[in-house]
Formats: C-alpha cells, sequence, structure tokens
C-alpha cells in the first residue's frame, strides 16, 4: 500500500480540507446570490444558474473522472481536477458579467470529482477496518462546508463584496494544490485499460439534461413542451446507456456492478437522501428568513448560524458513525440514521416557533443525514472490485447530486404555490403594504417531503447486505 509522502493520516487531512474548502466555495454563493444578481444586471433565472452550472458540470463529469483515476491513477486527476479548480475559481473573482461567471462556475464543476477521488484514495491507503472512519471524516465535510460556506459567505459579502468570496477561495485553493501535490502519493492504478468514452457521453448528456430540466423548472414548470423535451431526451439518454452497457464489452460501468445488491442500495439511499439533506438546508434557511408570521424573521447571517450546532454534531458524529460502519456494519447505521433523520423533519413540522426548537430541530435532523452518508460511500467502496472503486464512487456522487438537485425544486415549488398575503405598515391605508410569503404549509410540506424521502431511505436500507470489517477479505454477497 502506497500511503503517500507525509502517511495516511497527512494524507487524509489534506482530502478533508480540501472536500471542506470546495463545499464551502459552492455554499457561499448561494447568501450572496441576490447582490450578485444586482451588481451583474441579472435576472433570477440566470442567479440560479451560477449555482446550476457547477451542478450540471460536476454530476456529468464524475463518473468519468473516477474512471480516469483508476486506469490512470487517483493522484494524477485528483491533481487535475484540483488545478481546474483553483484557476476557476480564480476567474470568477473577476467576472464582468453573468455569463462569464455561469461560465467559470461550469469549469469549476469539474473540481467536484475530488469528492469521489478522495473516498477512493483513502480506500487504497487505508486497512480495511479504518476506511470506513476516513470515509466518514470526508463525508462529513459535505454538510460541514456547507454550513460554514453559507456562514462566512454571508459575512463576507456583507462586509467586503461578493468578489473577494472568490479571492479568499483561490488563495485557500492554491495552497491545498501544493500541499496535495507533496502530501498525496501515487497509487498505481491496478490496470491499464481503454476507456469507453462514448459510453461516458451517453451517460453524461442524459445526467445533464435532467439536471437542466430540474434546474428551470422553477422558471418554466413542470410540463412546459420544452421542459418535457428535456426531460424525455434526458431520460431516453439513460436508457440508452443502459442498453449500450450491456451489449458493450467495457463501458463506462457496466451493469453487472451496478446491479449487486450493495451497490444498489448505496445508489438508491444516495438519491433519496440528497433530496432530504437539501430539503434540510433550503427549508431551515428559507423558514428563518422568512418575515413573521410564517417564519422567524432572522438576518442572512443568523439563518444560517441555526444550522451551525448540527455542522459541529456532524464533526463528532461522522466518525463515529464510520467505526460504527466497521463494526456493526452499514445496514444498521443506515437504518439508524434513516430514523434520526425521520425524527428531526417530524419535529421540524410541529415545533419551530423558536430559533432554539429550530436549532434542535436541525441538529437531530442533521445527525441522522450523515450518518446515512458514511454507510452509502462505504458499500460503495467494499463492493466494487479495486479497479472500479473510484468510478463506481463517482457514479454515486452523480446520482446524489441528482437527489440534491431535486431537493430544491420541490422546496421552490411548495413555497410558490402555497403563498400568503400580509399586510405590513401602519394603520394608516395609505402606508400599508402587501407582501407575499411562503406560508406555514408551503414549509409543512418542505420538512414533510424531507421525512418521506428518510423513510424511503429506511425502507432501501432493510434490503442491504451488512458485513463487519474483520470479514471483508471474504467478498460482500451480490
Amino acid at each position: 500500500m502506497n500511503s503517500g509522502r507525509g502517511g495516511p493520516y497527512a494524507t487524509l487531512i489534506v482530502l478533508t480540507l480540501v472536500s471542506l474548502l470546495t463545499m464551502y466555495v459552492e455554499a457561499m454563493v448561494i447568501p450572496s446570490l441576490p447582490k450578485i444578481e444586482s451588481v451583474l444586471s441579472a435576472s433570477s433565472e440566470q442567479a440560479a444558474w451560477i449555482v446550476s452550472s457547477y451542478l450540471v458540470v460536476g454530476a456529468a463529469v464524475a463518473p468519468l473522472f473516477g474512471k480516469l483515476g483508476d486506469v490512470y491513477g487517483k493522484k494524477k486527476l485528483y491533481l487535475a481536477s484540483l488545478l481546474v479548480y483553483t484557476l476557476a475559481v480564480l476567474l470568477a473573482g473577476f467576472s464582468p458579467n453573468v455569463y462569464y461567471l455561469i461560465a467559470v462556475r461550469a469549469v469549476q464543476g469539474f473540481g467536484f470529482s475530488l469528492f469521489p477521488l478522495s473516498l477512493a484514495i483513502v480506500t487504497d491507503i487505508f486497512p480495511k477496518e479504518k476506511v470506513a472512519l476516513a470515509q466518514g471524516i470526508i463525508s462529513a465535510m459535505v454538510a460541514i462546508g456547507m454550513t460554514i460556506g453559507m456562514i462566512a459567505g454571508a459575512y463576507i459579502e456583507e462586509y467586503f463584496g461578493w468578489r473577494m468570496m472568490f479571492h479568499i477561495g483561490f488563495v485557500f485553493a492554491a495552497l491545498m494544490l501544493f500541499f496535495a501535490y507533496i502530501v498525496i502519493g501515487g497509487v498505481a492504478p491496478p490496470h491499464k485499460e481503454k476507456v469507453d468514452y462514448l459510453s461516458t457521453v451517453i451517460l453524461s448528456s442524459g445526467t445533464a439534461l435532467i439536471l437542466i430540466y430540474l434546474t428551470e423548472t422553477p422558471y418554466r414548470g413542470w410540463l412546459s413542451f420544452e421542459q418535457l423535451i428535456l426531460l424525455f431526451l434526458g431520460m431516453l439518454l439513460f436508457s440508452g446507456y443502459l442498453f449500450y452497457a450491456s451489449k458493450a464489452s467495457n463501458p463506462l460501468i457496466s451493469l453487472s456492478l451496478l446491479k449487486k445488491r450493495n451497490v444498489l442500495v448505496a445508489n438508491l439511499s444516495g438519491f433519496l437522501s440528497g433530496v432530504a439533506m437539501f430539503t434540510l438546508f433550503l427549508g431551515v434557511i428559507y423558514y428563518s428568513e422568512e418575515l413573521p408570521p410564517y417564519g422567524l424573521g432572522l438576518s442572512v447571517l443568523s439563518a444560517a448560524l441555526t444550522l451551525f450546532p448540527a455542522t459541529l454534531a456532524m464533526i463528532f458524529i461522522a466518525p463515529l458513525a464510520g467505526s460504527a460502519t466497521s463494526t456493526i456494519g452499514p445496514k444498521y447505521v443506515l437504518i439508524y440514521g434513516s430514523l434520526v433523520s425521520m425524527i428531526g423533519f417530524w419535529l421540524m413540522i410541529n415545533y419551530r416557533a423558536t430559533p432554539l426548537q429550530l436549532v434542535i430541530d436541525s441538529f437531530i435532523a442533521g445527525v441522522g443525514v450523515v450518518s446515512i452518508m458514511i454507510p452509502m460511500v462505504n458499500m460503495i467502496a467494499v463492493s466494487m472490485p479495486p479497479e472500479n472503486v473510484a468510478v463506481g464512487l463517482g457514479f454515486n456522487t452523480m446520482v446524489r447530486f441528482l437527489g440534491s438537485s431535486v431537493g430544491p425544486v420541490l422546496a421552490a415549488t411548495f413555497m410558490t404555490d402555497y403563498k400568503y398575503y400580509v399586510v405590513y405598515g401602519t394603520t394608516a391605508a395609505a402606508f400599508k403594504e402587501i407582501f407575499s410569503e411562503a406560508g406555514t404549509l408551503a414549509f409543512n410540506y418542505v420538512f414533510l417531503t424531507g421525512l418521506i424521502f428518510s423513510f424511503l431511505t429506511l425502507i432501501v436500507a432493510f434490503f442491504a447486505n451488512n458485513y463487519k470489517s474483520e470479514h471483508l477479505s471474504v467478498s460482500v454477497p451480490a
């Protein structure tokens, strides 16, 4: 095992910090979108693409970069992805218009492959009984980075301007690129093989079209003609990939691997928990900022801080969930996480009248969500042959991003369809203003969505084949 020039734990620190950084940079944009929209004279639809362009490209290329890592070396692909990402973050801070910013944000999407490559690297360099722990620490950075990014983004935008967010992000990304080059050892690929680029194009194009459909849904509707064309073509390409993969000798990822029970459970759980996680984040943020009587009326920074206790919990829960995955098996950790997540969302529906109640609710739901993520990625890493670990994790990342894109669309739909009109101002009619707000029913449906998808994750978890780290020398049943 080549654990790197700094040893496996030094490598883990670098991989963890890079994962934290990338999620921080992506999340810090969210509270600044209204300001960016105003400064760059963009429409709300264009502003949405500042976030979505990263998601579309990131999800589309994650399986390919995973495959290239398996074939040509994970360190090479990791450094290449981080370099492209760093340059794109630098360019974003100098954006002259919204189209330029959307374009460089799309290039940043190539950095999204850093996450599955990180998980694949620790699978290679750690002993099997420690892999779940290492994966848990990296996986927790998704939620932790998002929360820190929203808090820091709100603060930096308020006092230094939105461009400074990217300038700071570039400095940290450049530093991490240097440390990644020094610390991470080159893990030799198991074997060389040809990469089937045709199957990659088919799968990536289908993913991109479905994500474009989801991004445009709040502005063009679920069932408009243009939207249905996007959805039809996306599903057609997905079906085409399944047909092609069943016939090709060496597709991007074979159907025999995707049909393994634990791989299937992990991918389904990834999609379902992706929906739940983003209904948690967006539901809490929007409800916190919504004016009374339907929300708490907090500032952008205070709203982000309501998620901070849940973030701190994830820092401690993630290693524990990783250790539990090794000792009692992923199935029971996945069941536990689903149940805790359901309890958190149920509390959000019924007890959210004060900031303290919302903090407690999000704390519980956050513990559940992070406890789902860790066993899920471990099941992929354990179930895949060594030469397919990175592409398997890349495919799982793509599936989770699809779920993460569904969550915001459902939340936006509920908050648009269930509005109430509220009068603000003095009793004098001349000073009254009428505002439309997402009402109680809208937020109930948002959190109910998180509960339902957590319940569906629970159902899927019961189909997993359990295993323990000391038994990993024997292959997990398909």
